[in-house]
């Protein structure tokens, strides 16, 4: 199982976005489980995690994906790395 947080917040509009693609996107990847934290609420964990700007998803592993935009096909080739280890 690949295991993903999703780093948000609820008044950025890009992040809501994300989200609906996030969803879509994982519709085509039943393997994959993520788990999703709400940044103000959380900035210890996402200091720990080394989130600087949202929205963002870290890999288990650490590994992360943020931007303005995350376009369904950067969330898939992100989630195409990640080990199922993990």
């Amino acid at each position: 199982m690949k295991k993903v947080t999703f780093y948000h917040s609820v008044i950025c509009p890009r992040c809501q976005t994300t989200k609906l693609l996030v969803a879509r996107v994982l519709r085509e990847r039943p393997g994959v489980e993520v788990t999703r934290l709400e940044l103000f609420t959380n900035r210890r964990q996402a200091r720990q995690d080394g989130v600087t700007s949202i929205p963002a998803l870290v890999s288990a592993d650490g590994r992360k994906l943020s931007g303005v935009i995350l376009t369904p096909r950067r969330i898939r080739q992100f989630l195409d790395t990640l080990d199922t280890d993990a």
